[in-house]
């Protein structure tokens, strides 16, 4: 991302969650982020041509909106991205992502239903929340 301007305020947000939400909600409402679940590489463009259009906030602020935005609203297909992907973005560990990437070399994923049955470790509430970024492709 393009460097933008620091406004070092009071009140700098130090969460990808906090951050995300003051420097989207300087021009709109959370609730379009959360409608547009988006690559990262769109995330990335998104971000530049708000921080172009004028978005306020630090650098660090900027980085921990992306981390926002990387780990909660980027879909991902589980049986094609990578284990580091997987590991950010289900939020779960190192043995869970790779037991997903080997059994899916033999059988690829049908939907969540086989994934939570054949990685149990998985964090079901999570998945829940973000089933509507979870593909079987």
């Amino acid at each position: 991302l393009a460097p933008a301007v620091a406004q070092q305020s009071a009140t700098e947000a130090t969460t990808p969650e906090a951050a995300a939400v003051k420097i989207c909600s300087g021009c709109h409402g959370m609730q379009m982020v959360m409608d547009t679940p988006r690559d990262i590489d769109t995330w990335h463009d998104t971000v530049q041509k708000m921080i172009d259009r004028g978005a306020r906030g630090t650098p660090e602020e900027f980085e921990l909106a992306m981390d926002f935005l990387y780990l909660n609203m980027t879909p991902i297909d589980v049986n094609h991205a990578d284990a580091d992907s997987l590991m950010a973005i289900l939020q779960t560990d190192r043995p869970s992502a790779d037991a997903i990437v080997a059994r899916r070399a033999s059988r690829p994923f049908k939907d969540m239903a086989d994934l939570q049955a054949s990685i149990p470790a998985l964090d079901r509430k999570l998945l829940e929340s973000k089933k509507r970024m979870i593909f079987f492709q």
